[in-house]
């Protein structure tokens, strides 16, 4: 790995980089996949440095991104394999979910509704007063709410020509002899404080935090610069994330996972403007649990109850997650050991015989299930339970030299760096 990855740790389910893994004496807890290919946690054991090596930029369908030297592996459902020998299209695992972490620590709950409008539509920087705008009078209300905890009382301004009303959150003192606003002093000490909306990201206190308080964040969050709308047109629900910062998408990303939500991020060209990230949520299934589990904040709770509503007529598409066909070559193996035809095969799977095109696909987990059952495979069975989402490789990339760094992980020597599951090698 490379300076810049970034490793999950499984203590307090934050990232860290690998350079500052390697200049510190901690090694963390951090998450693996078990010879099942299920997250379990592991002791970090040793990070060294390989000097400046040739390094290479993953990238995958899903938008994760890892910068990584030809020797780094990355798991396959033929086993591990190295950069090196990898393809675009070939599929790499992804962990489906992010457990909650080892030692969560509890919120106050009008710091995590406010820390997230604060992030998507506040402003704190040095010599100005810290603002929060919006046009939702229920976003409006909640932030005046939670700035209660710090003993501030909100001021409120109209704009009529920006069509917003801003709430100014003062200081409920003087601010002389080195005394600070009390959501300033609490933003900086969360590395929020003076940040432009470009910089800004989720602090380690969130990631700390039990689901219910990370769904709380999201329901917040989302209620700022997230999307719920029903496409008429498409017949489709449209649930996106859209920020100007790179970190703050990846950072909600793994948020999401954490209650088993998965996400795509992609990026937005704005020409002369900054480009913008979008995290995009998909598939019915997915979107239903966003809605159950996290719902959206003030005015756009409208838009999730139409979208709900509407998602209840339509089927879910299983090709969504899929298993890589190479799994087929399980099946025909049990298939000659039991002395199974495929045309039986076939009909106990309650699909029409057609002889080798049914192998030319990659199945959706609810197929493999049924055929896991069918043959008694536990191998089959594994591959239908586990906590590995097969993402596509689109693109890999040289770029130039980087300092490289080798994890050891107790037991496995693997872990999950930029949502992706690795193993590094010097």
């Amino acid at each position: 790995m490379i300076s810049s990855a970034r490793v999950l740790r499984a203590d307090n389910g934050a990232e860290v980089l690998c350079d500052e893994l390697h200049r510190t004496v901690e090694r963390p807890v951090v998450w693996s996949m078990d010879e099942r290919n299920r997250l379990v946690a592991r002791q970090l054991s040793s990070v060294n440095s390989g000097g400046l090596r040739e390094t290479f930029k993953l990238r995958l369908a899903s938008g994760r991104v890892l910068d990584a030297t030809a020797d780094s592996s990355f798991l396959t459902i033929d086993g591990w394999r190295r950069l090196g020998g990898l393809e675009t299209g070939a599929r790499v695992a992804i962990p489906r979910r992010a457990p909650e972490p080892l030692n969560t620590q509890r919120m106050v709950d009008d710091e995590v509704i406010l820390l997230a409008h604060m992030i998507g539509d506040g402003s704190c920087i040095k010599r100005q007063p810290i603002r929060y705008a919006s046009i939702d009078e229920e976003n409006l209300r909640a932030v005046a709410n939670a700035a209660k905890h710090f003993g501030v009382t909100a001021k409120r301004g109209e704009y009529a020509a920006a069509k917003v009303t801003t709430l100014r959150l003062p200081a409920p003192y003087h601010l002389t002899h080195g005394r600070r606003n009390p959501i300033a002093a609490w933003l900086d000490g969360l590395g929020l404080f003076d940040k432009r909306s470009y910089d800004k990201f989720v602090p380690a206190e969130v990631f700390a935090a039990p689901n219910d308080q990370v769904a709380l964040f999201l329901r917040h969050l989302w209620a700022t610069d997230g999307c719920v709308k029903w496409d008429r047109k498409g017949k489709q629900g449209r649930i996106y994330y859209a920020s100007t910062s790179e970190r703050l998408t990846n950072d909600v990303r793994q948020l999401l996972l954490r209650l088993r939500i998965s996400s795509r991020a992609y990026r937005v060209y704005q020409g002369a403007h900054r480009d913008i990230w979008h995290l995009q949520i998909s598939g019915v299934n997915n979107q239903l649990r966003f809605l159950r589990l996290v719902d959206v904040h003030g005015e756009k709770f409208f838009d999730v109850r139409e979208v709900r509503m509407n998602l209840a007529g339509v089927t879910s598409n299983d090709n969504v997650d899929t298993v890589p066909r190479q799994v087929w070559g399980v099946a025909r193996q049990a298939l000659t050991e039991q002395r199974i035809t495929q045309r039986a095969f076939a009909d106990a799977m309650q699909t029409k015989f057609c002889g080798s095109t049914m192998w030319r696909h990659s199945p959706s987990r609810r197929r493999l299930h049924r055929a896991a059952a069918i043959l008694d495979n536990q191998a089959l069975h594994d591959l239908t339970t586990n906590d590995v989402f097969w993402d596509k490789v689109v693109e890999i990339k040289a770029i130039g030299q980087r300092e490289a760094f080798h994890l050891s992980v107790e037991g496995a020597d693997n872990f999950v760096a930029q949502g992706i599951c690795v193993r590094s090698a010097i």
